[in-house]
């Protein structure tokens, strides 16, 4: 995820302080999730700067785009984990990991985070995806 932190300004000048201070408030309220910082003009007691941040997070992968509308997966919930099997041929549950051929050393965790090959595939239509309670 690309994150971008940028500052910017607002400006709030009103004519009367009851005014001014409404309007003050409510821009402050507005932007309570940017870190606000306020600086009074020295020239004119009616007027107000408001210093504040923005970030902004750009996705750069599709599992990313999922994941910032809510929608994430993890290795246990994808065709291509193959878990890891006890003698008998049975999925062992006391083991975290399992094999799949998409990962760099074939092994992963099942809680680890889906890669993109899960996402591409749901899109591409090629997985779908079951709800149950």
């Amino acid at each position: 995820m690309r994150n971008s932190v940028y500052e910017q300004f607002a400006i709030v000048r009103e004519d009367s302080a009851s005014l001014f201070t409404a309007r003050l408030n409510e821009k402050i309220y507005e932007l309570r999730d940017k870190s606000p910082k306020v600086m009074f003009s020295d020239s004119d007691p009616l007027c107000a700067y408001i210093h504040y941040i923005v970030n902004e997070q750009t996705p750069e992968t599709v599992a990313e785009a999922s994941e910032v509308n809510g929608v994430s997966f993890v290795c246990a919930q994808c065709p291509y984990f193959k878990p890891a099997l006890t003698q008998d041929g049975e999925v062992d549950k006391r083991k975290k990991w399992g094999d799949c051929e998409h990962t760099e050393l074939g092994r992963t965790f099942k809680m680890a985070a889906a890669c993109d090959k899960l996402y591409e595939a749901i899109k591409e239509g090629d997985v779908r995806v079951c709800f149950t309670d």
